[in-house]
C-alpha cells in the first residue's frame, strides 16, 4: 500500500525536483536562467561609465541578492573586498608615487570595474550545480557545439583542484625543498591535466552527451515570479545606469 507523499519508486521529493533536488538555502531559490540574466546585466553595467555612489548601491544590491540566496558570508566577503579595494584606490594610492603606484592602480581600477561580474559569476557557481547550469542551457536551446565543451570544462576545474591538492600533500609527505617546489609541482599538475580532460571527454562520452535526443530535466526548472521580479530589476537598473550613472 502506498502512503501519503510516496510512489511507487519511493518518497516524493520536496522542493518539485526529482534526482537532483536541491534544498533551498535562503529566502531566494532562483532558475540558474535568471542568474545568467544578471550576470549579462553586471557585464553590461562593467563597460558604462558609473560614479562611485551608484556603483556601491550595485554592489549592495548584488550583495543583498546574495543574502537572499542562502550565501550570507560570500555577500559579507566581497562588500568587505570592496570597501578594501576603493579604500586603497582613493586612500592610499594618491599618497604614493612611482611607476609601480600607477602599475597597481590600473589593476585595482580594472578589478573595480569587473567587480560585479565576478560577485554575481560566484553566486551561479556556488548557488546551482553542473547539472542545473547545463539543463538551463538546454533550455536556453544552446546549441550541443557548445554545450558539450561547456559541460566538460565545468567539470574540468573541480577535479584539477581536487588533483591540486593531492600533488600538495604529496609534496608534503617527502618534504621537498622549496627551491625545487615550482618543478615539482608545475610537471605532475600538466601530466594530471592533460590525462583528466582525457577521461572527462570519455566520460561524457559513456554517458550519451551526444545523443541528440532532448535529455530528462531531473531539476524540473521553471521560471517564477521572484525570478521575473530579479531579471527586471537588473533590467531597470541597466537602464538607469545607461540615463543617470554619472562618470566613472
Amino acid at each position: 500500500m502506498i502512503g501519503e507523499g510516496m510512489t511507487a519508486a519511493g518518497p516524493v521529493p520536496q522542493g518539485g525536483t526529482i534526482l537532483g533536488g536541491r534544498p533551498r538555502r535562503g529566502a531566494l531559490a532562483l532558475d540558474p536562467r535568471t542568474l545568467m540574466g544578471v550576470l549579462l546585466a553586471a557585464s553590461a553595467l562593467a563597460f558604462m561609465g558609473k560614479g562611485v555612489t551608484a556603483e556601491l548601491c550595485l554592489v549592495v544590491a548584488v550583495g543583498l541578492l546574495q543574502t537572499l540566496c542562502g550565501h550570507v558570508r560570500m555577500a559579507l566577503g566581497f562588500v568587505a573586498a570592496y570597501a578594501a579595494l576603493m579604500g586603497v584606490l582613493y586612500v592610499v594610492f594618491p599618497h604614493v608615487g612611482g611607476a609601480a603606484a600607477t602599475m597597481f592602480t590600473i589593476s585595482f581600477t580594472f578589478a573595480r570595474k569587473i567587480y560585479l561580474c565576478l560577485m554575481t559569476g560566484a553566486l551561479l557557481v556556488s548557488d546551482s550545480s553542473v547539472h542545473r547550469i547545463s539543463a538551463a542551457l538546454a533550455k536556453l536551446k544552446v546549441p550541443q557545439s557548445v554545450l558539450i565543451p561547456l559541460t566538460v570544462t565545468f567539470r574540468y576545474f573541480p577535479t584539477l583542484k581536487e588533483e591540486t591538492a593531492h600533488i600538495r600533500d604529496a609534496m608534503s609527505l617527502r618534504s621537498i625543498p622549496a627551491g625545487s617546489r615550482a618543478e615539482c609541482f608545475v610537471v605532475p599538475l600538466v601530466m594530471s591535466a592533460t590525462s583528466t580532460a582525457d577521461e572527462l571527454s570519455r566520460a561524457a562520452t559513456c554517458r550519451g552527451i551526444e545523443n541528440p535526443a532532448p535529455s530528462t530535466d531531473t531539476e524540473r526548472l521553471s521560471m517564477r515570479a521572484a525570478d521575473w521580479a530579479v531579471l527586471a530589476i537588473s533590467a531597470l537598473a541597466v537602464a538607469a545606469v545607461a540615463l543617470f550613472g554619472g562618470s566613472a
